[in-house]
């Protein structure tokens, strides 16, 4: 009769820490961070400003897929004295499907910005990943009818 007793207790024993050791590696895999899978999508926008007078121009930020993390977004590469801002971001996780922008940049030029095309570089950065588009500014001497 004892080893059939030992055998039950050594199974019990080894069925108790099966069962741990499943339940222990359940909220480790629950853990794991979702994987960005989110691009910034390119609208090729261009926008002109005066010379003379500078100006301000908004530039819609479009996303396509599902995001975890908030998602930071800017302007680089701005001709000198260039001041940018932000509407509605950071962006919040969620997910889109690239069809309405959810955010905007705002670049100001000043006054006596150089006449010419300038390609600059909006971004979208969620912490882990950055999506670039690039936009042009076209600065004309006197208007923007013809550009």
């Amino acid at each position: 009769m004892q080893p059939i007793r030992r055998t039950a207790a050594v199974l019990l024993i080894l069925a108790g820490l099966t069962l741990v050791s499943l339940l222990g590696s359940t909220p480790a895999l629950a853990a794991k961070p979702a994987t960005a899978t989110w691009t910034l999508v390119d609208y090729q926008q261009r926008t002109c400003y005066v010379s003379a007078r500078g100006g301000t121009n908004y530039y819609g930020i479009w996303i396509s897929g599902k995001w975890s993390h908030k998602i930071n977004i800017g302007a680089s590469a701005l001709p000198a004295g260039a001041a940018q801002w932000n509407s509605y971001a950071p962006i919040p996780p969620g997910s889109s499907d690239g069809v309405y922008s959810l955010a905007y940049v705002a670049v100001q030029l000043p006054p006596g910005t150089p006449v010419g095309t300038v390609t600059s570089t909006l971004w979208a950065n969620d912490g882990t990943t950055t999506e670039t588009v690039p936009i042009t500014l076209v600065v004309n001497a006197s208007s923007c009818r013809r550009y």
